[in-house]
C-alpha cells in the first residue's frame, strides 16, 4: 500500500511551524510530520470491511489544513482524543477489490465513494445508535472520538485502503469518476443549504467561491429558484462562473461591500467612529463559505434583523469576534459540517444519495470544476496548484490513479 498521511507528532509539528514561516518547502521536508510511504497491504481486520483501490481522489481545504499543520492547539476539536496518524484523501472513488463475508449489497468490482470519517455508529459497528446517527447526521456521531478495536489504514492520497463497508457509498453507474469524486463536496452544500432554506424572494449573499461554493449556489437555486442570489468572489473568473452557476449579482472581495450590500438590499448603512460601519437591514440569509474573523464579522453586520449567517468554512484558529449582532438584532448564528438526512420531494433521503442523483441528472454540473488532475508522485506540484487560484484559476485539484 503507498499512502499519504500526517504524523501527529507534536515535535514535529511545532518545528514545521517555525520553519513555516520561512519556507513553505518546510512543510514537505523529512522533518515535517507529512509522509508518502510504502506500508504493507494490512489484512482485513474484521468480515464487516473491504479492500478499496483508488481510481481518483480530489484535493479538499481540510486536507490542505493537515499538510500545512493550520490548526491552533486551543480550539475545541483539539480537545477530543484523535488518532495518531491521519490519512489523507476522502473526496474518492475507487473499487471493491475484497471484502469480507459479512458484507451485502457490495461486490468485488463495485466502485465506492467515502462517507467523510470512518468513526460513526455504523461504521463501528454499534447496534445501538448515538442520536446524531440516529437522524443520519453521522459527521457528528458521539462515539467519534472513542477508542476502537480496529482502525482503518489508507486514504484517497494513495493507491488503496481498507475500510468498513459502512462507511461507504454505492456509485450510481451512470456517474463518470470525475463526478463521483463530488459526491461529498455537494452532499456538504446540500447539508448547508438546508441549514438555512431559502424562501422566495429572499435575498442570499454567498461569501466565497471555491468548489463548495460554486456547488452551494447550483444547490440554493434548485432548492429555490426565486430567491435571489449575490456571491462574493475574489478573482474576475471566480465572478464568472459564479454567474454561471446561478448568481444574480457578483461583489468582488476588494470592494466596499458594505456600501455594495445596502445597494443590493435597501438597508441604512450607518458609519461611527473608526470607520465602524453597520447596516440596518441587509441580506436575509448569508453563507459564508470562507469562515474567517473578517467574513463572519462582516456577515453579521450585513444580515437583517432576524435574518441567518451559516457558517460554512474552516477556520481552526480562536477568533475576535464582534458578536453583538446577534443579541442587538437577533441575527441567527449556526453552523454546518459534513452531510446528513434531507427532506426532498416529500422523501427523507441522504444527501451523498441526492448528490448523486442530482449529478446524474444533470441539476448539479461538476465538470467545469475539475480544473488539474496530476499523478500522486506529483503532489506537490499539486498541492501548489490548490493554493494558487490567481494564476492556475484551481477549483477542484484532483489525483488520478487510472
Amino acid at each position: 500500500m503507498r499512502t499519504m498521511y500526517v504524523d501527529v507528532s507534536i515535535p514535529r509539528i511545532a518545528l514545521t511551524r517555525v520553519l513555516g514561516r520561512i519556507s513553505r518547502g518546510a512543510h514537505f521536508a523529512p522533518t515535517s510530520p507529512l509522509r508518502l510511504a510504502n506500508l504493507p497491504d494490512p489484512p482485513l481486520p474484521d468480515d464487516s470491511w473491504v479492500r478499496v483501490r483508488n481510481s481518483m481522489c480530489g484535493i479538499c481545504g481540510s486536507d490542505l489544513h493537515q499538510i500545512f499543520v493550520d490548526t491552533a492547539l486551543d480550539v475545541a476539536p483539539v480537545a477530543l482524543p484523535a488518532h495518531r496518524r491521519i490519512y489523507l484523501g476522502h473526496e474518492m472513488v475507487g473499487e471493491i477489490v475484497e471484502k469480507g463475508s459479512a458484507v451485502t449489497g457490495m461486490s468485488a468490482g463495485d466502485r465506492v465513494v467515502r462517507w467523510g470519517r470512518m468513526d460513526d455508529c455504523l461504521s463501528r459497528g454499534e447496534e445501538r445508535l448515538c442520536p446524531p446517527c440516529s437522524r443520519g447526521h453521522r459527521v457528528l456521531c458521539e462515539l467519534a472520538s472513542e477508542p476502537r478495536e480496529h482502525y482503518p489504514v489508507g486514504g484517497g492520497f494513495g493507491d488503496s485502503f481498507i475500510s468498513p463497508a459502512a462507511a461507504l457509498v454505492p456509485v450510481l453507474p451512470d456517474l463518470a469518476d470525475e463526478q463521483a469524486i463530488f459526491t461529498e463536496p455537494v452532499a456538504v452544500a446540500v447539508h448547508a443549504a438546508n441549514r438555512c432554506p431559502p424562501q422566495p424572494a429572499d435575498r442570499v449573499l454567498v461569501v466565497g467561491v471555491g468548489t463548495i461554493g460554486f456547488l452551494l449556489l447550483q444547490v440554493l437555486r434548485l432548492l429555490q429558484p426565486d430567491c435571489e442570489i449575490t456571491a462574493v468572489a475574489q478573482f474576475a473568473w471566480q465572478a464568472e462562473t459564479a454567474r454561471r452557476f446561478g448568481a444574480d449579482d457578483v461583489f468582488m472581495s476588494g470592494e466596499d461591500n458594505y456600501a455594495n450590500s445596502a445597494q443590493k438590499t435597501g438597508a441604512r448603512l450607518y458609519q461611527g467612529r473608526r470607520a465602524n460601519r453597520m447596516l440596518i437591514g441587509g441580506f436575509d440569509i448569508v453563507f459564508d463559505v470562507v469562515g474567517i474573523p473578517q467574513t463572519i464579522n462582516d456577515a453579521l453586520r450585513w444580515t437583517r434583523a432576524n435574518g441567518t449567517v451559516v457558517i460554512v468554512g474552516v477556520h481552526l484558529h480562536r477568533m475576535q469576534l464582534d458578536l453583538t449582532p446577534v443579541w442587538h438584532q437577533e441575527v441567527n448564528l449556526i453552523g454546518a459540517v459534513g452531510h446528513d438526512i434531507v427532506d426532498w420531494q416529500g422523501k427523507a433521503i441522504s444527501t451523498f444519495d441526492l448528490a448523486q442523483q442530482w449529478m446524474a441528472e444533470g441539476k448539479i454540473e461538476s465538470d467545469a470544476l475539475l480544473t488539474h488532475t496530476f499523478a500522486l508522485d506529483d503532489y506537490r506540484r499539486a498541492i501548489d496548484t490548490a493554493l494558487d487560484k490567481a494564476t492556475s484559476r484551481s477549483v477542484k485539484v484532483a489525483f488520478d490513479y487510472r
